[in-house]
């Protein structure tokens, strides 16, 4: 999550890291961490974001690749019940599932010190959505189970998947992670939050359009943030839950962080998997 400006030429990114090698007539970028980057030089907080507080979000999930030695952070992830969590499909191209972790309850990734422990899983199995678009992102979630239930605690709570597509436009959305906090800027080692007003998908191709780029949003999207920019979600945060509380206070899964064209610029509004739309595709694979 983060503010920044960007270079000439702005692709269209997905919000993970280290698949940055893409051919120059695609403009959508992930934001995935890149496995290069160092876990120092950690400071502040997201501009016009803020740090959140222990436990506050319980169903935010790290999503973690090995690397050489050890498991790196690449995306974020949501738990959805005590056996799967949900991701983005393009965190998990082309890896293996022995290569994934999932670290429930992690607060701090630079601390031990928390009221509760942290839970890693090894992932056992990857279900990708099968009409999965590594072009446009489209159907762009992974649905990962893990081996061993994990049992719920203060900070391991499950996130509710929507089971009808009301609309959210102009509600305020939670984003949480410990993606960039800037275009190109330091991780953080704490988590982060931002909230942003939905947008409607025509305003969000308006958007876009005034910022000089022509994107085709279908309503398997949704976009959120500002036309002003200043917040938005940024490298490291995809796959991550986006979350609207609903009217009987329960915090509802309404996006998963796909792609944006760079991190809180004017006119272009961070872009997710609309949850909504995949509910009964999540559920059914949540049988097995």
């Amino acid at each position: 999550m983060s503010e920044a400006k960007i270079g000439i030429s702005p692709k269209r990114t997905p919000y993970d890291g280290g698949l940055k090698v893409r051919g120059d007539s695609l403009r959508r970028w992930g934001k995935h961490i890149s496995f290069s980057d160092s876990w120092n030089n950690r400071q502040g907080r997201i501009v016009n974001g803020m740090t959140a507080d222990y436990g506050e979000w319980p169903w935010q999930v790290s999503l973690r690749q090995w690397r050489t030695a050890t498991f790196l952070h690449k995306c974020g992830c949501a738990l959805l019940n005590e056996n799967w969590a949900i991701t983005a499909a393009h965190c998990v191209e082309n890896v293996s599932p022995d290569d994934l972790l999932l670290r429930m309850g992690e607060y701090d990734l630079n601390s031990d010190e928390e009221p509760h422990k942290h839970i890693d899983r090894k992932v056992q199995i990857v279900a990708s959505h099968p009409k999965f678009d590594p072009k446009t992102f489209e159907y762009d979630l992974a649905l990962l189970r893990f081996y061993d239930k994990v049992d719920f605690q203060p900070n391991i709570i499950p996130i509710c998947v929507p089971e009808e597509d009301r609309s959210i436009v102009g509600e305020t959305a939670w984003v949480t992670g410990w993606g960039r906090l800037y275009e190109d800027g330091p991780l953080p080692s704490v988590m982060q939050e931002v909230d942003l007003p939905i947008i409607n998908n025509t305003m969000c191709e308006k958007m876009y359009r005034d910022a000089g780029y022509v994107e085709h949003i279908p309503n398997i999207f949704i976009c959120a943030g500002y036309a002003a920019g200043g917040k938005d979600s940024c490298e490291g945060d995809s796959g991550g839950p986006m979350v609207v509380q609903a009217e009987d206070g329960r915090f509802m899964l309404s996006g998963v962080i796909s792609w944006g064209i760079g991190c809180a610029e004017k006119n272009q509004p961070g872009v997710y998997t609309r949850i909504s739309q995949f509910s009964s595709w999540i559920n059914q694979i949540l049988q097995f």
